[in-house]
């Protein structure tokens, strides 16, 4: 009788101590763009909007002498997967460059559009198939030509920020 509580008890608490879901630019399984190439982390971002009135925009150059593959996977507020960046996917020639914009804005010219759910506050992954990329993010208005509103986001390698000195 004793073991047969014991093993209930066991049961009800292995229940409440579920495993956590996974989430986010740190957890999530990375996309597989290219079959057999194996997809790469390059850099993370904080404070991403995609809003009827606010987007943002990843501007991304390649530094190899071959083509790759980039992508923008974006996070809504809560972690999970706002887009998906296999049907975002980019095929960037070498020297090329793409700008990913979360969506259409007047006076920014945008190469490959994400699709995704709109969210005030989000993070973003950028993945290529190549380390050989440098890339930069900014957030701006989609209602004015220029932007009246503009600022840029910080880009962090990987999920490892720097402390500021």
């Amino acid at each position: 009788m004793r073991n047969l509580i014991r093993g209930f008890i066991a049961l009800a608490f292995s229940g409440a101590v579920a495993a956590p879901a996974l989430a986010g630019i740190a957890d999530t399984p990375l996309p597989k763009l290219v079959l057999d190439v194996s997809t790469q982390h390059l850099y993370s971002v904080p404070d991403v909007v995609n809003t009827a009135t606010l987007g943002t925009y990843f501007s991304c150059t390649s530094t190899s002498s071959s083509s790759m593959w980039v992508s923008v996977e974006l996070f809504d507020g809560t972690g999970t997967v706002a887009n998906s960046a296999n049907l975002d996917e980019f095929h960037l020639g070498a020297g090329a460059s793409v700008r990913f914009g979360t969506g259409f804005a007047l006076g920014i010219t945008t190469g490959a559009f994400l699709s995704g759910s709109v969210f005030s506050t989000g993070s973003a992954r950028i993945v290529a198939t190549s380390k050989s990329l440098i890339c930069s993010v900014f957030v701006a208005d989609r209602t004015n030509n220029p932007p009246a509103i503009i600022y840029p986001l910080t880009i962090i390698a990987k999920t490892k920020q720097k402390a500021a000195n």
